[in-house]
């Protein structure tokens, strides 16, 4: 790794914020954060994350809303919801380098019109000209990772040069930093937990039981599994932490958004305006799955109920009434 490595992470939510506080624990590096609001670049200065209100004694982040920061990045890290990354990855091929490599770090799908959505990696593909590309996903939370209590991810690329790099510019963080190629089934297992973890919390807030609970996200992973290994992915990075790491973290409590989400809409309750976003990776998720002509009976049981008003006790009871096949 050169030094002095100057890294931008595009986004100043509490997942950039998390990132950006493990990556300036390496001395070698150069990390600011790339805000669209001057508001977020005051508060993160000054180490207040908005999201993340109770955490107080972080030192104050170096960052800018100015774009030409991105002319002298090395890497940059795209940390920005999904339905930020058109803008926000044509700001990249105006401003950074042909060489310039980009980290995604979002899950989920990019709506598409040819195959319903397009996996992180599929959609920058077709805007980065050919540009090195990673995916950095795996069991997270973000207040946890400002806590410096420990995590494992996966970095995935095509280039291993990228991944080691990756590795080393976390060498110094409280992040421990796995390797792989298969960048495809690296986005698909956090795209498709994010869906299987709304069913698990309208499970758990029906009041169904921890059985029930296993069973679905056992059978989710079977979804997971059965539509990578149709777009070509290795069935070990399901099985890893990009896959059932992350499934079972996001299905384990309220502590994950899709969960909690998902347990609102279980108990009859209100849904929150900032859990809402589960509803358009449900909807995607199911687009290219009818593409694929892969049947993923949960997920498309999650896309009835919070898209198309489905009855959850009918849909719940249709899941079930469904025949058992083999294992």
């Amino acid at each position: 790794m050169r030094q002095n490595t100057n890294i931008v992470v595009m986004g100043g939510g509490s997942w950039g914020a998390a990132l950006a506080h493990q990556l300036r624990q390496n001395k070698d590096l150069k990390c600011q954060i790339l805000v669209r609001s001057a508001q977020t670049a005051a508060d993160l200065a000054r180490g207040h994350i908005r999201q993340l209100p109770a955490i107080t004694d972080l030192p104050g982040f170096t960052v800018t809303d100015e774009a030409a920061c991105l002319g002298k990045a090395d890497v940059i890290y795209l940390v920005l919801p999904v339905s930020a990354h058109a803008d926000s990855l044509a700001q990249i091929q105006a401003y950074a380098g042909a060489g310039t490599a980009v980290v995604l770090c979002a899950k989920g799908l990019v709506s598409d019109a040819h195959k319903g959505g397009l996996f992180l990696p599929e959609y920058a593909a077709s805007l980065l000209k050919g540009r090195p590309v990673a995916v950095l996903t795996g069991p997270s939370f973000a207040d946890e990772v400002l806590s410096d209590l420990p995590t494992a991810l996966l970095a995935a690329s095509r280039s291993t040069d990228l991944t080691a790099e990756i590795a080393v510019h976390f060498s110094a963080s409280s992040l421990r930093l796995y390797q792989g190629t298969d960048i495809i089934g690296a986005a698909l297992g956090g795209a498709v937990k994010n869906v299987i973890a709304i069913a698990a919390g309208i499970c758990t807030g029906q009041g169904l039981g921890d059985n029930a609970r296993a069973g679905l996200i056992t059978r989710g992973l079977a979804e997971t599994m059965r539509l990578a290994e149709h777009l070509g992915a290795d069935s070990r990075t399901i099985s890893g932490l990009a896959g059932m790491g992350d499934l079972v973290l996001s299905c384990s409590g309220p502590h994950s958004r899709n969960m909690a989400f998902g347990l609102a809409l279980g108990r009859g309750e209100a849904v929150p305006p900032s859990l809402a976003e589960g509803r358009f990776s449900a909807a995607t998720l199911r687009a290219r799955a009818e593409h694929e002509s892969i049947e993923l009976p949960i997920c498309f049981a999650v896309d009835d109920i919070v898209n198309r008003h489905a009855d959850i006790h009918a849909r719940i009871t249709a899941l079930l009434s469904r025949q058992a096949g083999q294992e």
